[in-house]
């Protein structure tokens, strides 16, 4: 009887299994790291500063010294951060979480409205950080 209950049980857990949302909200915090080292790579190219990653490592030395069980999912997340940060620099993109891709056109530091859209990112992110610190 008990087997039969299972039979009955597994295809309903299988499928919410397989339509839940959980793989996405893993991922968001490694799109949130993505997004900000393509901002804090783009933000050194064009302005010349690390505002943003210099924040963020504060931030991270203070969770690695209150959580220092955290250590292995913040190394994971400061390696998609440095990932982004270098393709950035190189390829002048950001990551969209939405997508799961690199935005398509191209950022470009002698553009004031890409440099303005650049800083306000930054800000963006900064402030939450910020209020989360």
């Amino acid at each position: 009887m008990s087997g039969n209950i299972y039979l009955k049980i597994f295809p309903i857990f299988f499928i919410f299994l397989l339509f839940s949302k959980n793989v996405y909200a893993q991922g968001a915090a490694s799109d949130q790291y993505k997004q900000m080292g393509g901002v804090t790579g783009l933000t050194e190219i064009c302005f010349k500063t690390k505002n943003l990653e210099l924040t963020l490592l504060k931030q991270i030395g203070q969770l690695f010294y209150t959580q220092p069980e955290m250590g292995e999912m913040i190394f994971g997340l400061l390696y998609d951060f440095y990932d982004a940060k270098a393709v950035a620099m190189e390829q002048k993109v950001i990551w969209n979480g939405t997508t799961q891709s690199y935005n398509k056109k191209q950022f470009d530091c002698n553009n004031a409205g890409d440099k303005k859209l650049i800083k306000q990112f930054e800000i963006q992110l900064m402030n939450g950080l910020k209020s989360q610190g």
